[in-house]
């Protein structure tokens, strides 16, 4: 390896470095319903997440493989298929991040902020995800799962009417 691609190298885990947390903070600023539902469902525990991901994640991703090799147009619908799955992802792994910069907050004794709870648990994620082997075969996949796992249950929970508004929850413990 020369030093060209040791620059190259370096160049873009810095680039995904600072990309990843602006893509976190981003999807927890447009997709901010989603994600409070997934974070209220996460502060509840991380077992059925991560089943309900796990499972999840498969039963989309073989029919997905499936129809990338079947060619021609399956092919389109296969990577469509598998950019649906990265969204939902990035938005389990964005809830994630903001359960995070709530403990943190809650550490740091601040005032409840989303937009720096979701900001400071992108960065802590970040820094955690960039960590050698540990982070990047541990942190992130398990995370990935277990916070597509969030989103899942919380849209199921959302659409049955079990989750309850933030406001009242706020109201109801103060």
């Amino acid at each position: 390896m020369g030093i060209g691609d040791s620059i190259t190298l370096v160049s873009c885990l810095a680039g995904l470095m600072l990309a990843l947390p602006a893509l976190l903070i981003f999807l927890n600023l447009i997709f901010a319903r989603t994600t409070d539902h997934a974070a209220f469902r996460l502060q509840k525990g991380y077992i059925l997440p991560f089943f309900a991901g796990l499972i999840s994640a498969i039963a989309i991703g073989v029919p997905g493989a499936i129809l990338l090799s079947l060619g021609s147009v399956f092919q389109f619908c296969g990577t469509l298929v598998y950019m649906a799955i990265l969204l939902w992802a990035f938005l389990g792994l964005s809830s994630v991040s903001r359960v995070l910069g709530m403990r943190l907050g809650e550490y740091s004794n601040r005032p409840e902020n989303p937009l720096l709870e979701a900001s400071s648990g992108a960065f802590v994620l970040t820094l955690a995800i960039a960590f050698p082997i540990i982070g990047w075969f541990m942190v992130l996949p398990f995370a990935l799962i277990i916070g597509a796992g969030a989103v899942f249950l919380g849209r199921v929970n959302r659409f049955r009417g079990k989750t309850p508004d933030f406001d009242e929850t706020l109201v109801a413990a103060s």
